[in-house]
């Protein structure tokens, strides 16, 4: 409570913290009942109430708040104007009306009713005879972003599952507004609680989970049972939670994210990760930097892979033919640590080309070399090592300085190239843009320019044992190994139809 501002903010669970404005609302001040507390039940999941027992001045009473469902079972009196009267069934049916009519406008639903009693504590097993005092709805909307996170998550091959202790009905219109729930998916059953689950046997309870983004009214063992059976599958899980009932599927989880400002202690520490900001968009945000991350790992592999093999296929092929070196080792030292080890660097900054949450995840098992990529793989290789070979043996008639210095330039050429066709294994480097990456086009710029001095440059050309060549020589080389760049463009075009 900030006094001089006359402004409160509520620190903890959010819903207590609406009671508390509800209270306050009323009159009613938490200090005031301080003093008087005897004992306190926090909330059970099993039993899906909490009770806190005051003492008034020559009586105890036991204050209950929880799932309405329940506390109209437990409950044969109720408040109204006019005092203490029968719960009757009419009044009963007019308050379920009432939760439904709620829960159906995403409320989250909360009973509050008393008794008197004599005991100095609460058994939660022994809880009746209650005075149903009312019900309270209350509002906790979805992020604005939410709906577009869980979208992004279904255009990635991420399935969004919904488990919560709320009514079901709650749970329903949220996961609508979140689109958790689509309209191809308001047809059939959109939801199960854990007494519709536990009917199930465990074929039934499989496909129930596989077919159903949402549960509700679960106990945190269900929740662990629907994380247990889901990774059975062979489905990688992560799970989010803020309170000590998720906690065991969250340290279950393969990956467990807790709430790092409505969390509580138990829910940080049963997890992997903490979420800052509570917010479900920065998960999917970091899922897809992830993917970005191990993306450029991959193709910044392929590209050191593929321009060292067609060094090694280069020299092995010339030493089988009793062909002099076709490179020194001066020059295999230039052409892995400086025209690879510039643009190596910066296709390590490559984006997503926005389709990198357009594709499947990939299965646990899956290799990074696959049956998709080593084709393409192959290809750059094979160009690298002719086209290399090729500049070799025609100038070679003339020195064997000149057939290294045209074989130096054709390799590097097409290792540039390379990196091109290596930003995106599916996408055309014209639907990319060839300059839309700067750090790419910066580095490559420079290793041409460092590619002209050494061969061109008498004092260098001297040390790493090149001769001269002509301009026309240099753009006769370039456009020869700009060949790997359309041949990867007509793989990838291939590649597309066939999977269309």
């Amino acid at each position: 409570h900030d006094k001089e501002a006359n402004s409160y903010e509520l620190i903890g669970d959010p819903t207590e913290g609406a009671l508390s404005v509800l209270a306050r609302k009323g009159g009613l001040q938490a200090k005031d009942f301080q003093k008087q507390k005897i004992d306190d039940l926090p909330f059970d999941s099993h039993i899906k109430l909490r009770a806190t027992l005051l003492k008034e001045e020559n009586h105890k009473e036991l204050f209950v708040t929880g799932a309405p469902e329940k506390l109209l079972k437990i409950s044969t009196a109720v408040l109204t104007a006019h005092g203490e009267s029968k719960l009757t069934q009419k009044q009963k049916t007019e308050i379920q009306d009432k939760i439904y009519e709620w829960t159906n406008q995403a409320m989250r639903v909360i009973a509050i009713a008393y008794k008197k009693q004599r005991s100095k504590k609460i058994d939660g097993t022994t809880i009746n005879n209650l005075v149903f005092v009312g019900i309270v709805g209350m509002i906790d909307p979805p992020r604005t972003d939410s709906k577009e996170a869980v979208e992004k998550c279904s255009q990635a091959g991420i399935r969004v599952i919904m488990v919560t202790g709320d009514h079901v009905n709650t749970a329903v219109a949220i996961a609508k507004e979140s689109s958790i729930i689509k309209d191809e998916d308001q047809s059939g059953v959109m939801a199960l609680t854990e007494q519709q689950l536990l009917q199930l046997d465990e074929s039934e309870f499989d496909d129930a989970i596989r077919s159903i983004s949402v549960f509700a009214r679960l106990t945190p063992n269900m929740k662990l049972k629907i994380a247990e059976r889901l990774q059975a599958m062979g489905h990688l899980i992560a799970m989010t939670g803020d309170g000590v009932n998720d906690a065991p599927a969250l340290k279950k989880a393969d990956v467990g994210i807790s709430m790092g400002i409505m969390g509580t202690d138990v829910a940080r520490d049963s997890s992997d990760l903490v979420l800052a900001d509570d917010n479900f968009a920065t998960i999917v945000n970091a899922v897809e930097q992830g993917r970005i991350v191990f993306a450029n790992s991959r193709q910044t592999s392929f590209f050191l892979v593929t321009t060292n093999i067609a060094e090694s296929v280069t020299l092995i092929i010339s030493i089988l033919l009793g062909l002099p070196l076709p490179l020194t080792a001066t020059q295999i030292l230039w052409l892995n640590l400086v025209t690879d080890g510039v643009t190596d660097m910066a296709l390590a900054t490559e984006g997503g080309h926005g389709e990198i949450m357009k594709t499947k995840p990939m299965r646990k098992d899956e290799n990074i070399l696959n049956r998709e990529v080593l084709p393409f793989l192959f290809i750059n290789v094979f160009l690298m090592v002719g086209l290399s070979l090729a500049a070799f043996f025609y100038y070679m008639d003339e020195t064997i300085e000149k057939a290294r210095t045209g074989l130096f330039i054709v390799m590097a050429f097409t290792q540039l190239f390379n990196v091109y066709n290596l930003r995106s294994i599916n996408k055309s480097i014209f639907a990319i843009g060839i300059f839309s990456n700067r750090y790419i086009n910066f580095a490559v710029a420079i290793s041409i320019l460092l590619l002209v001095f050494v061969t061109e440059v008498p004092f260098l050309t001297s040390i790493f044992h090149f001769q001269s060549l002509q301009l026309l020589d240099f753009i006769v080389l370039f456009l020869l190994a700009s060949s790997v760049l359309w041949a990867g463009e007509m793989y990838k075009s291939y590649r597309k139809k066939y999977k269309s």
